[in-house]
């Protein structure tokens, strides 16, 4: 198998896709920045805007993690395009006539998917954490910030890993570049909308089963004094009272759900007729 990640490292290491990516990282948090600059001068001191901390640090680099915002929409798919390449150009073939495992290489994919996905977000939050840190103020009052950061960049990694893991499953089985696209990105969008629409509910006598949803801790860290669980439990009447277990049960459900997409599709490869 290691014959089989060095191949894969190699090619996504040379292709084109993974230096316009690197651009599209470093250009992203540059233009958000600039925006952000742009409406802070239009709306001036004072403005309603920034006193709810709007133009702040905080809120830039807490969102550097969303999967459906700037660039968490973009690394998913270019993971899938990568391992898509791998078909189109005959390799996959080559593979299994070779004599490689289907469960090694399906393996192989998926790791270098990960290790893609989760460089390519560390490189996007450390930018975006740079400049907003050089341009806009950062309030740590009411935040403990050892914990907080901690349950904020696991949690927001994690998420890229499970959404590395959602797109090689659905490049594997289709082994089609726009049907991998559209599905993770859809899958991706619907997960949030269902864990925003839970955590606007009373979830109290079902919260355990609720934290197993895929991204449903994403928001309730924030590195701000108010995140989004505490608005959503003034709405939803849930109150987080141990954030602790709620941080190891979020990441229990990524590597859960991990695991299952892992599973199912190295199940479903296995079976493709492979011409």
């Amino acid at each position: 198998m290691s014959g089989l990640l060095k191949a894969d490292f190699f090619r996504v290491m040379k292709s084109k896709l993974t230096l316009v990516l690197l651009i599209l990282v470093a250009a992203f948090p540059v233009l958000i920045t600039l925006m952000y600059l742009v409406m802070a001068w239009m709306m001036g001191e004072g403005s309603i805007a920034e006193m709810m901390g709007y133009f702040s640090a905080n809120t830039m680099i807490s969102g550097a993690y969303s999967l459906t915002n700037n660039i968490g929409l973009v690394i998913p798919a270019f993971a899938g395009i990568l391992i898509c390449s791998d078909f189109s150009n005959g390799t996959l073939r080559n593979k299994v006539v070779t004599g490689s495992r289907r469960w090694e290489i399906y393996l192989s994919h998926l790791i270098v998917s990960v290790v893609f996905s989760v460089v390519m977000i560390t490189l996007y939050t450390l930018i975006t954490a740079g400049l907003s840190l050089l341009f806009f103020k950062f309030s740590a009052e009411g935040i403990d910030m050892a914990e907080e950061v901690l349950y904020w960049s696991v949690t927001g990694t994690m998420g890229f890993v499970y959404m590395a893991t959602v797109a090689t499953f659905f490049a594997m089985v289709t082994r089609s570049t726009a049907p991998t696209i559209i599905f993770t990105l859809v899958l991706a969008i619907l997960l949030l909308a269902v864990s925003t629409a839970v955590s606007l509910m009373d979830y109290t006598n079902f919260r355990h089963l609720v934290y197993m949803i895929p991204t449903f801790t994403y928001g309730s860290f924030t590195l701000n004094s108010v995140s989004l669980t505490d608005i959503t439990s003034m709405i939803g009447g849930v109150v987080e009272e141990n954030r602790q277990l709620l941080f190891i049960e979020g990441v229990l459900s990524y590597v859960f759900f991990g695991a299952l997409h892992t599973a199912l599709g190295i199940i479903l490869f296995s079976r493709k007729d492979i011409k």
